[in-house]
């Protein structure tokens, strides 16, 4: 690596960490704060849940001193809530000023989202000198690097609670060590471990697994099969003590969560049966039928878990019975899904304030302004990243490790596409960073051709 390459790079990750830094502070300022008592800005939705989690998970490991088996039941991603309040215990902050309340605590807040940002560009060097050795290009290596330090619809996500953040990190991390030229049975090792820790951050990443072991059989030269059995090996490590630690506190052996059972009933078979009938009634006298019949308590874990396997099933015969709708659903769904939205968690805790309560923000004028400001944006991403694409395949540079990129932006455009929501295509966008570098590379190749 040359010095000014170094230089470059120091530039760009100093860059990075400052814009997330002062997001971060700029998130705390404004939005750090409670209304009605309990409804606190940034602790809504999703990270709501997760925060509940922490607090018990954290109480638990306080008054038992122990990791398997303490905190709520598996129902939703298994790793934020540890990775938070094991972080909350460190650096004895509370997440409740009143829990009985749900009354968030405010401040201390910081110390995580800096935490998250330094793992991330952490993760960010180690993969660009991974990178910068795969591809014996250090432009390459720095316009990907770039993109993914400074690209706004990434930066945006260090400064909250979500899961995005600390899974772009192991994204990273872990095509780092596929990339990896000279691999040792320890490095097929960690790979299973990180994929299986992939997973326990978000629950989409179950079958990438697969995905990965058959780019290995294509890539690696001596003792496939050892190495993707040791590689399975690992990543059934991570999965045993999952399920170890659902069983210890429900008695069901089980790998999902409860919530990836019930989310198509719930997006999806509603929707349609209300397109078909005007209401949803009939679900509704369906669930009570089978809760009387059933015997359900809403206290029960078993229960709540059968119940979820119930509307589960109810879900898939719905989408099989109007399969036309549901691709329908999936399509329209899927390009709204890919529209790139940099300003997304800002909008998200401003509208979450009180003046605003009685109206959604893609319902304000504010939202149609800026969906020009998005399409264009998408359009000028997309864009470079179709050079990319022309670049690698015209070129047939590195095939098989681009088709697998490739093919892991189709997986999650599938598997989470069809919700509708910008900010589940991060993911895919951390591995288009690599066709985005390859772009940019082409682009600077026709500047200088037209200049000269």
């Amino acid at each position: 690596m040359t010095t000014k390459s170094n230089k470059a790079l120091i530039i760009i990750i100093t860059l990075g960490i400052t814009f997330s830094i002062l997001y971060s502070l700029f998130n705390l300022k404004y939005f750090d704060k409670n209304q009605n008592l309990n409804e606190h800005l940034m602790v809504r939705g999703d990270i709501n849940l997760i925060w509940k989690e922490s607090h018990e998970f954290k109480e638990d490991l306080i008054e038992n001193h122990k990791i398997l088996g303490a905190g709520k039941e598996y129902t939703r991603t298994f790793l934020p809530s540890k990775i938070l309040s094991i972080f909350y215990l460190i650096f004895d902050e509370k997440f409740y000023q009143d829990y009985e309340k749900k009354i968030v605590s405010i401040g201390g807040k910081f110390k995580f989202l800096f935490f998250q940002i330094i793992i991330f560009y952490s993760s960010l060097i180690f993969f660009y000198n991974k990178l910068v050795k795969y591809y014996k290009d250090e432009n390459l290596s720095l316009f990907t690097v770039g993109f993914l330090a400074l690209d706004p619809n990434i930066v945006q996500w260090h400064s909250t609670f979500w899961t995005e953040s600390i899974f772009f990190s192991l994204q990273l991390v872990l095509l780092g060590l596929i990339i990896n030229e000279k691999k040792s049975y320890k490095n097929f090792f960690v790979i299973g471990i990180l994929l299986g820790i992939t997973f326990l951050q978000k629950t989409v990443a179950i079958f990438l697994i697969f995905f990965v072991v058959i780019y290995l059989i294509f890539d690696e030269k001596e003792k496939k099969i050892l190495n993707n059995l040791i590689l399975f090996a690992g990543f059934i490590i991570v999965l045993s003590f999952l399920t170890l630690d659902n069983y210890k506190k429900t008695g069901i052996l089980y790998i999902m969560p409860t919530q990836t059972k019930t989310a198509h009933y719930h997006y999806i078979a509603k929707r349609i049966v209300k397109e078909n009938e005007g209401s949803i009634i009939k679900l509704k006298k369906e669930e009570e039928k089978w809760k009387i019949e059933n015997y359900y308590n809403e206290d029960n874990f078993k229960s709540n878990y059968e119940y979820s396997n119930f509307l589960q099933d109810q879900a898939i015969q719905i989408m099989l019975d109007n399969k036309i709708k549901t691709i329908k659903i999936y399509f329209k769904n899927s390009l709204s899904h890919l529209v790139l939205n940099p300003l997304q968690t800002f909008y998200w805790h401003k509208y979450n304030d009180k003046l605003y309560k009685n109206k959604e923000f893609h319902l304000s004028e504010e939202a149609q302004n800026y969906f020009y400001f998005k399409l264009l944006y998408s359009l000028i991403v997309y864009s470079i990243i179709a050079l990319g694409l022309i670049k690698i395949f015209t070129n047939k540079f590195k095939i098989n490790f681009h088709l697998l990129i490739l093919i892991l932006v189709l997986y999650f455009v599938f598997i989470l596409g069809w919700v509708g929501n910008s900010r589940y295509f991060m993911p895919s966008l951390i591995f288009l960073s690599v066709f985005f570098g390859n772009g940019l590379v082409q682009l600077k190749k026709i500047f200088f051709q037209n200049k000269l």
